[in-house]
């Protein structure tokens, strides 16, 4: 098998577990019926539990090769869900279906990541995919937990993970050496400090991660609504790492980032111009993943963490500063956009030096 079969192959596949995985979880949350404080803490604590200990289960992964989080992120699923379900979880019982759902959310994320990464032969489509896979998820999730389909159906979807994710690990071992060692992630430009280059990744994750969470889209009122915002920014999210093979990471930063820009603005109550400048810029996630793996390639997974934990703190800074005032949104778009763009222009190789 060639690399480029088996990238193609590990793509589909965890494109697929990583769908399944989002609609067990956000079946379980949408069915969590209480007040609405309690809820926001129920979001803090899976949002944290899910994205922030990412950075730990990878470089895990990278230390220990044999640590196959993948194989144990099924059975915490599964337990957490049915702990749920099942128990009719009360007290310290539902948190502790909480904290093993999210827990296998995170190692199931890191699986997928090392898998897309390493065996990529350094391009950025694999990895890409992968990633998409989880807005479909997310929202299939939330749109059958509104419909009265039994529980034991999505059980069954999470069992069914583990003969995937046991494919996932085949598909890995006896990997090609030379895809195996990330040795083609050269988009940054030479001499460029690895914690300069982190720390900017980090900053236009999170900035994309407040947009998502945090700017106002007053067109966003019904269920097809809803489910139109999430695939096409599963689309943006795939579509960013097939640009930056086809044509080059530096001219789809441009695009993701500038070119998102007025579509992001003018959105507010247009779904449509609002829906292409979420793509665009769902885009960029492919361009912080070929950024930050440039300059921690011995480290895949713990290079993947940094983005999810950027995610995290996005969400985070979206509840605590948020305007309803148009001119202030627009204000913090245009600000925050021209920033990582000029950050990705610091960063990012010309095409003509990304050989």
């Amino acid at each position: 098998m060639t690399v480029k079969q088996r990238a193609a192959k590990a793509a589909v596949l965890y494109f697929v577990i990583h769908m399944m995985n989002e609609v067990v979880c956000y079946f379980m949350l949408y069915r969590i019926f209480r007040d609405p404080a309690f809820i926001t803490m129920v979001a803090l604590l899976y949002n944290c539990i899910a994205f922030v200990p990412q950075f730990f289960w990878g470089a895990l992964r990278d230390l220990m090769e044999k640590f196959k989080q993948g194989i144990l992120s099924v059975p915490l699923l599964l337990s957490g869900f049915l702990i749920f379900f099942v128990a009719n979880a009360e007290g310290a019982l539902f948190w502790l279906s909480l904290v093993l759902l999210s827990t296998g959310n995170a190692m199931i994320h890191v699986a997928g990541a090392e898998l897309t990464i390493r065996t990529s032969g350094g391009k950025l489509t694999p990895v890409a995919v992968f990633v998409s896979g989880g807005s479909f998820g997310v929202i299939l999730g939330q749109v059958l937990a509104s419909i009265d389909m039994s529980f034991w159906w999505i059980a069954l979807l999470c069992a069914l993970m583990m003969p995937l994710v046991i494919a996932g690990e085949k598909l890995y071992k006896n990997n090609p050496r030379e895809s195996d060692e990330c040795e083609g992630f050269n988009y940054v430009i030479a001499g460029r400090s690895a914690v300069i280059v982190a720390l900017a990744v980090f900053f236009i994750v999170a900035v994309r991660s407040y947009i998502g969470y945090g700017i106002p889209m007053t067109w966003k009122k019904t269920l097809v609504e809803s489910v139109l915002f999430y695939v096409f920014m599963g689309i943006g999210k795939a579509l960013g790492g097939f640009l930056s093979d086809k044509i080059g990471i530096r001219k789809t930063a441009f695009i993701c980032i500038i070119g998102a820009l007025p579509f992001l603005v003018l959105g507010d109550k247009l779904m449509i111009v609002s829906l292409i400048g979420i793509t665009l810029f769902s885009m960029t996630t492919a361009v912080t993943l070929g950024m930050v793996i440039s300059v921690i390639k011995i480290a895949p997974g713990a290079a993947f963490g940094v983005t999810t934990v950027a995610l995290f703190a996005g969400a985070i800074i979206s509840w605590f500063v948020r305007s309803s005032s148009l001119t202030v949104n627009v204000l913090i778009l245009v600000i925050t956009s021209a920033v990582c763009f000029l950050l990705s222009l610091y960063i990012l190789k010309p095409e003509k030096e990304a050989a």
